[in-house]
């Protein structure tokens, strides 16, 4: 099983080289090569303000839109045009869009599903690494082991962000977290009907949850859990963690970790718990950027992307969304620690691209045709 629980593969940017040959050049014109970039941005820059919008599909929270389109306004003077319908949403306007010859969206802000199983399929994506110019993007010494990080090997779509997320959260007036240090503890008769779990018949990310459970413990533990147990399922995260706020239920499986840190925030006894049975869980949130092939505003559209990649694209995004960047120079002041990855620590990254594409959903067909759903 230790092939399912590797972190996620890193995809260095193309042409990379020992730092030892990167001084033959400057034999040879160096002093103009080393200003290449620099002036590629402020081209980009003037290319884009001459458009003079860029339109982008991201996540659906207000402080991520605001934060997105003042950051970006703030720092180009260009105004966003922001929509955030939803991943599934998204596929299906694109795909009505583009039937029509209508090509309206520049740059798309996602989780993994949509852009891996649908846009990128679907060729209505152009590769983002030839397009990363800003001088504080294209330094590998920025990211998180010296590279950018892409979902796919052909370096479409960038990946931003990665994050520890709790799959577990107690009400600590009602079960103390020791009680719980492993999954299987969950099994234990005095929890029958006293949890809630996220609906493994939906998708998302309680589809990677159920998968999780699926390959680290198998069908029996899938089974117990899912039926003998008798928890509630829910398809509402918002109120399965205001049950557990309340203390109508005293575990919840599969938390929303904002929603968890909200409630802390307003006093509520909760903690996530992280049982040592298994791997920790990796997550990318909405943490892939895309850019759309025929794009109506192309520079701005760029700039856009190389901004968000940016150390103050990334401050503003991560606090906005409650997320870790892939960067090493980000300033935090509202992230949990526990959402920092740490070395040496076992993870599950369920947005590794063999994960998403290869394992992820045979593991979910079995354990609902297990559960009857």
């Amino acid at each position: 099983m230790a092939d399912h629980f590797r972190l996620g593969r890193r995809r260095f940017l193309a042409g990379a080289t020992a730092a030892s040959t990167v001084t033959i050049p400057l034999a040879f014109g160096g002093r103009r090569m080393a200003d290449a970039q620099p002036n590629a941005f402020a081209s980009l820059i003037a290319a884009a303000k001459r458009e003079g919008t860029v339109v982008v599909d991201g996540p659906p929270i207000d402080a991520t839109r605001e934060a997105l389109t003042r950051g970006f306004e703030k720092a180009y003077g260009i105004p966003v045009a922001y929509v955030s319908s939803g991943s599934s949403q998204s596929a299906a306007r694109v795909r009505a869009e583009r039937a029509a010859g209508k090509y309206l969206l520049d740059v798309f802000i996602s989780g993994s599903d949509t852009p891996t199983m649908t846009f990128l399929p679907n060729g209505w994506l152009d590769r983002v690494e030839p397009i990363l110019v800003a001088p504080d993007v294209i330094d590998r010494r920025k990211w998180k082991d010296g590279h950018l990080l892409y979902e796919d090997d052909q370096h479409t779509i960038l990946r931003v962000l990665q994050f520890v997320t709790p799959e577990l959260a107690v009400n600590t007036k009602l079960v103390k977290p020791s009680e719980i240090k492993t999954w299987k503890s969950l099994l234990d008769p005095k929890w029958q009907g006293k949890i809630i779990a996220k609906d493994p018949s939906i998708s998302g990310a309680g589809a990677s949850l159920t998968s999780y459970f699926y390959l680290t413990f198998g069908p029996d533990f899938v089974k117990q859990l899912y039926k003998d147990q008798k928890p509630i399922l829910s398809r509402d995260a918002r109120q399965a963690a205001q049950w557990l706020a309340q203390g109508n239920y005293p575990i919840l499986v599969g938390p929303d970790t904002t929603l968890v840190v909200q409630f802390q925030r307003l006093g509520y006894p909760l903690s996530p718990v992280f049982p040592t049975d298994g791997p920790a869980v990796l997550s990318g949130g909405y943490g892939l950027v895309s850019l759309l092939n025929k794009a109506p505003h192309p520079n701005a559209a760029k700039l856009f992307i190389n901004w968000l990649a940016g150390k103050d694209g990334q401050e503003i995004f991560c606090e906005s969304i409650l997320a870790v960047s892939l960067r090493n120079d980000v300033a935090y002041t509202s992230v949990p620690s526990y959402m920092f990855p740490q070395k040496n620590q076992k993870y599950l990254d369920t947005y590794d691209y063999k994960f998403v594409t290869e394992q992820r959903d045979p593991a979910l067909g079995k354990a609902r045709e297990l559960l009857g759903l």
